[in-house]
């Protein structure tokens, strides 16, 4: 695939990307070649599929090493298909996780999922199968393109992430600072019946468009307008009520800003205690993926 004009990558002396192309095309929803694959954002049409995988992508390495230490010193991609075999041997079936994150992959490249087709192109060592080889997954030229643990741990993970408004945790967290974090925002939480047609209609409403209009939107860009709508609305809820002198906030309006987050102190990507246990029951859980978000 070839951009032309506007579209066209700036290359630097060694003929990659540079980080400020990089951020600029994930900003417009552009795709970006990676690991000689083309990668695209994923459209509001694979939301409820999105759903069910992010939540893989974003397990934290230090959380799989409670039940095996050994994961730690695995690349992602390794660690999960590990997780999955050696949960298949103790309980005779898997988790899920690693085949959440081949979905979530497919989804990216936009090529069609056949499960069959696709882990016959999963490949292991000979003598030891739980050491996951490499992938294989067609390019737009047709070609099968080999893609290592390493990269898919080091290059393409990331990239998925950027490309869809997921945030990866920081390893160097200890599990007791994320136990304790995870306890703080769960005790501020009060109970919603989750539906995902009433988040979208609602966003839609919030942005005076159609429920079907936002199909071909990308999932970052509806969560980045959620996220918006949302800010907003409490940036005029809290100041119309100092305003009004009916409230007085000793540190000021506790949403300061229309456009800005608050930088709140707390680690980003924190996943469940069930998860941080080793304890995969939130994997698939759609109303869980929509409240961490």
């Amino acid at each position: 695939m070839k951009y032309k004009s506007s579209n066209c990558r700036r290359l630097n002396m060694n003929n990659e990307m540079t980080t400020t192309d990089r951020k600029s095309r994930i900003r417009r929803g552009l795709p970006i070649e990676e690991c000689g694959l083309i990668f695209y954002p994923i459209r509001m049409a694979d939301y409820e599929e999105f759903l069910d995988c992010k939540c893989a992508l974003a397990i934290r390495l230090t959380s799989l090493a409670e039940t095996n230490i050994e994961y730690l010193s695995m690349p992602f991609i390794s660690a999960l298909w590990a997780v999955d075999l050696d949960m298949l041997a103790t309980t005779g079936k898997t988790i899920g996780v690693f085949e959440r994150v081949i979905r979530l992959l497919y989804l990216s490249l936009r090529l069609e999922y056949d499960s069959q087709k696709v882990f016959s192109h999963i490949f292991c060592e000979t003598n030891n199968p739980r050491k996951l080889s490499y992938i294989e997954v067609m390019n737009n030229d047709d070609k099968l393109i080999k893609i290592s643990p390493l990269d898919f741990s080091l290059k393409i993970r990331q990239l998925i992430a950027d490309q869809n408004g997921i945030v990866l945790p920081d390893e160097s967290l200890t599990i007791d600072l994320v136990k304790e974090e995870e306890s703080i925002i769960q005790d501020k939480k009060i109970p919603l019946k989750i539906d995902i047609n009433s988040l979208i209609s609602s966003v839609a409403y919030s942005s005076r468009l159609r429920d079907k209009d936002m199909d071909e939107w990308t999932v970052k860009e509806f969560e980045q307008r959620r996220s918006s709508i949302e800010r907003d609305k409490y940036f005029t809820l809290y100041s119309q009520a100092e305003m009004s002198g009916m409230v007085k906030f000793d540190k000021g309006n506790p949403y300061p800003s229309w456009c800005f987050d608050k930088d709140i102190g707390l680690s980003p990507a924190l996943k469940t205690t069930s998860e941080v246990k080793g304890n995969f029951a939130a994997l698939g859980d759609i109303e869980q993926a929509i409240k961490g978000q």
